[in-house]
C-alpha cells in the first residue's frame, strides 16, 4: 500500500499528530517505518508521535534506530537529547549535545539549548561529562556565559576542589608553602578559571576560598615568600575580584598592605601586580593610561593581565569619552528619578561581559507568536516594528533584541549617563545601524511624537515613586493596538528579603557605599548561615556590588500582586497575554493544580498558584499586554 507513497502518508499521519489524534499517526508511522526500515525520517518521525502519546521511553527507541542508520542525522539526535532528559538519563542528554556541538559550525540555537539545559541541572555529585560540555561550551562565542557559572561552581565544589585548602587554613599553617601549594592546585582547573575569567561565580564557598587565597597571597608577597604559582592563573583570580567590584570582605590590615606594597611595588612583576589588583583598582595603582598602554602592547604581558587593563583601563576611559557625547531627550527634575540616576551613574547593573546572539535571524512576528497566541497584529508593523526599550540600564538586553529581529528599529532610553555610555560601548563592536540610545525620564516622555508597535519596559516601573503613572505615559507611546511587555517585583516572591533590604546613608561616597554593602553582605551570610535559609546565595545580583545594591540596596523599589496587576492592566485598557520565560517545571505544576481547567491567561488562578508556590516568579512577573482601547 505504502510503495512510492509514503510521502503522502506521512503527511496524513502530521495533521492527526497536529489535531492530538497520536494513537492514528503512530499506526502510520509504524507502518511506514516497517516497509521502508532505512527511512530515517520514519524513525524519527514515529518517535516524535511516541512521545506527543507520553511513551517516550519507545520513542528514545525510534530515535536511535534513526541515528543507527545515520549517525549525523541531527534532528534524530536533538530528539532523543530531549527525551532523554525527560525520563532523567541527564548524562546520557549531555553527552549528546556534546556529540552534536563537537560538529563543524554547530547551530546557534543548539548550543542555546544546551546552555539553558546544563544551567538548570542541580548538580548532586561529580559529572565528568557535563565538566566536558562546560569547557566546550566555553570555546564558543555569543553566548552568555553567565549562564554556566552556577552549573560550573556547583561541580568544582561537589569535586572537593576547595575542601584541603579551606581545611589547612584552620590548622593555623599560614606562610607555609604548602599552603601557597594549595592554592596553586586549586587554581589549575581550567573550569574554573573560566569561571574566574569570564562570570561572577555565585557561591559564598567559593568567596571564602578566594577571600583565604587572597589574603594569604598578599602576605606571602609581603614576607618575599616563593609564589609558584602560575601568573595566567593569578590573574584569573585578579579578574574574578574585579568583576565584582572588591565586593568580598576586606579588612583594613589587609586594604593598609596592599596600598603599602603598591607605592613600592615592581611594575614589571606581574606576579605582584596581579596580587595588589585583587585590592585596589588598576586605575588607583597607576592612573597613568600610557603605562597601561605599553604594557598591554608587551610581547612578554600575559593574556589575563591584556583582559584586565582592557576591562579596567581602556574601556572606562572609551566610557567617559562617551558620555559627554550622550543625546538627552528630556530633563530629569522629579526626586527619586534624581536619585535612581546616581545610583546607577555609581553602579551601572548589570556589568555584562557576554551576550547571546544567533546567526539564525528572525523577525519579531516569529517570536511573539511562540510566546503567545491571542494577540491581534491589526495596525501593526511587526515585520519591522519600532521597539522602544525604557530603561535599557547597561544594554544587554537592547543589543540581543536589535541583533535577533531583523527590520527592527530600536529605541533604548535610561537615566544614567554611566549605563548608557557602557552599553554604547559593549554594542559599538556588533556594528548595529538599528539600535540607538538616549538618556531620559520615563516620567518626562509624554510628549515624545513617536509611537511605537512595541514598548519594553522591565525592572524599571517598580523603581518610580508612581509606578503606574510611569506606566500610563508609556502606554500613551504605543500605538493603537500596540504590544507591551512589562516586568514587575513579585511581593511574594521578595518576601523572604524584606528585612534586609534598606537604601544606602545618604551623602556618603561611592568608596563608602562599597563598604556599607560589604559589611552588609557580611552579616547576611553569617546570619544565613545560623538560620540555613541560603536562598539569598541562589541569586547571582548578591556576588557583586553593582548587582548587590540593585538587588537589596535600590535608593526606590515598589512591589506587586497579581492582583494589584489585574487592576493596572484594566486601569490602562491592556490585555493581558500571557507570562513569559515560565519554566516547564511550573507549567507541569499549573497544570497539575488546575488540571483541564487550567488557563494559563487566568490571572485569577495564577493568584491562587502563586499563594500556593510563592517563589514562582523569584526573578519578576514579566508578561506580554496589549492595548485594546480601539473597538
Amino acid at each position: 500500500m505504502l510503495r512510492g507513497n509514503w510521502l503522502k502518508k506521512s503527511k496524513e499521519a502530521g495533521e492527526l499528530l497536529s489535531q492530538g489524534q497520536f494513537e492514528r499517526s503512530i499506526i502510520i508511522y509504524e507502518e511506514i517505518a516497517r516497509v521502508y526500515p532505512q527511512l530515517l525520517e520514519a524513525h524519527n518521525n514515529l518517535g516524535v508521535a511516541l512521545r506527543a502519546s507520553g511513551r517516550v521511553t519507545e520513542a528514545i527507541k525510534s530515535y536511535r534506530r534513526a541515528i543507527k542508520i545515520d549517525q549525523k542525522y541531527l534532528i534524530a539526535r536533538k530528539n532523543l537529547t530531549r527525551a532523554l532528559w525527560e525520563v532523567g538519563k541527564i548524562d546520557e542528554a549531555l553527552e549528546n549535545y556534546t556529540l552534536m556541538l563537537n560538529g563543524s559550525d554547530p547551530d546557534s540555537q543548539l548550543i542555546l539549548e544546551a546552555v539553558l539545559t546544563i544551567n538548570s541541572i542541580k548538580f548532586s555529585k561529580p559529572s565528568g561529562i557535563a565538566r566536558r560540555l562546560l569547557l566546550l561550551l566555553f570555546t564558543f562565542k555569543d553566548i552568555d556565559y553567565q549562564r554556566l557559572a552556577y552549573p560550573a561552581i556547583k561541580l568544582i565544589e561537589i569535586g572537593r576542589r576547595f575542601e584541603k585548602t579551606l581545611a589547612f587554613s584552620k590548622k593555623d599553617n599560614s606562610g607555609k608553602p604548602r599552603f601557597i601549594k594549595l592554592i596553586a592546585d586549586d587554581l589549575s582547573d581550567q573550569l574554573l578559571t573560566n569561571i574566574l575569567t569570564w562570570t561572577i561565580i555565585p557561591s559564598v564557598c567559593f568567596e571564602e576560598w578566594a577571600v583565604l587565597a587572597r589574603h594569604e597571597l598578599l602576605f606571602s608577597l609581603n614576607r618575599g615568600d616563593p609564589i609558584n604559582i602560575d601568573v595566567e592563573k593569578l590573574w584569573a583570580l585578579t579578574l574574578q575580584f574585579q568583576l565584582t567590584e572588591f565586593v568580598q570582605e576586606i579588612t583594613s590590615q589587609e586594604l593598609a598592605l596592599a596600598k603599602k606594597l603598591k607605592d613600592s611595588m615592581d611594575f614589571d612583576d606581574e606576579k605582584a601586580l596581579a596580587i595588589v589588583a585583587m585590592y585596589i583598582p588598576l586605575n588607583e595603582i597607576n592612573s597613568d593610561v600610557c603605562f597601561w598602554e605599553k604594557l598591554y602592547k608587551s610581547s612578554k604581558s600575559e593574556s589575563r593581565l591584556k583582559i584586565s587593563v582592557e576591562r579596567e583601563v581602556f574601556n572606562r576611559e572609551i566610557e567617559n569619552t562617551i558620555k559627554k557625547e550622550i543625546t538627552s531627550l528630556t530633563p530629569i527634575e522629579d526626586t527619586v528619578s534624581e536619585l535612581v540616576k546616581n545610583q546607577y551613574e555609581n553602579n551601572p547593573y548589570p556589568r555584562w561581559l557576554t551576550v547571546e546572539s544567533t546567526k539564525a535571524k528572525q523577525t519579531f512576528t516569529t517570536k511573539i507568536r511562540n510566546e503567545v497566541q491571542n494577540f491581534s497584529q491589526f495596525n501593526l508593523n511587526l515585520e519591522n516594528p519600532d521597539i522602544l526599550i525604557a530603561g535599557c540600564g547597561t544594554g544587554r538586553h537592547a543589543l540581543s533584541t536589535a541583533s535577533r529581529y531583523l527590520g527592527s528599529k530600536v529605541m533604548a532610553i535610561d537615566l544614567s549617563r554611566a549605563s548608557i555610555a557602557f552599553a554604547i560601548r559593549q554594542t559599538e563592536s556588533y556594528g548595529l545601524a538599528n539600535l540607538n540610545f538616549h538618556q531620559a525620564d520615563i516620567l518626562k516622555l509624554g510628549g515624545l511624537k513617536k509611537r511605537f508597535d512595541v514598548v519594553e519596559v522591565t525592572g524599571v516601573l517598580h523603581h518610580m515613586e508612581k509606578p503606574l503613572l510611569g506606566w500610563e505615559i508609556l502606554r500613551g507611546l504605543m500605538k493603537s493596538n500596540g504590544l507591551m511587555r512589562v516586568g514587575l517585583y513579585s511581593v511574594l516572591a521578595r518576601e523572604k528579603w524584606s528585612n534586609l533590604r534598606t537604601s544606602t546613608p545618604k551623602n556618603i561616597s561611592n568608596a563608602e557605599i562599597q563598604s556599607f554593602i560589604r559589611e552588609a553582605r557580611i552579616k547576611m551570610i553569617k546570619q544565613a548561615k545560623i538560620t540555613g535559609d541560603q536562598s539569598l546565595f541562589d541569586i547571582a545580583d548578591f556576588f557583586s556590588v553593582s548587582g548587590c545594591r540593585d538587588f537589596l540596596f535600590h535608593e526606590k523599589e515598589v512591589q506587586f500582586t497579581i492582583k494589584e496587576i489585574k487592576s493596572c492592566l484594566a486601569k490602562l485598557k491592556l490585555k493581558f497575554l500571557g507570562f513569559v520565560n515560565l519554566s516547564e517545571t511550573t507549567k507541569v505544576s499549573f497544570y497539575k493544580e488546575f488540571g483541564k481547567k487550567g488557563n494559563l491567561l487566568d490571572l485569577n488562578q495564577w493568584e491562587r498558584f502563586e499563594e500556593q508556590f510563592p517563589a514562582t516568579f523569584i526573578t519578576m512577573y514579566q508578561f506580554w499586554c496589549q492595548d485594546i482601547s480601539q473597538p
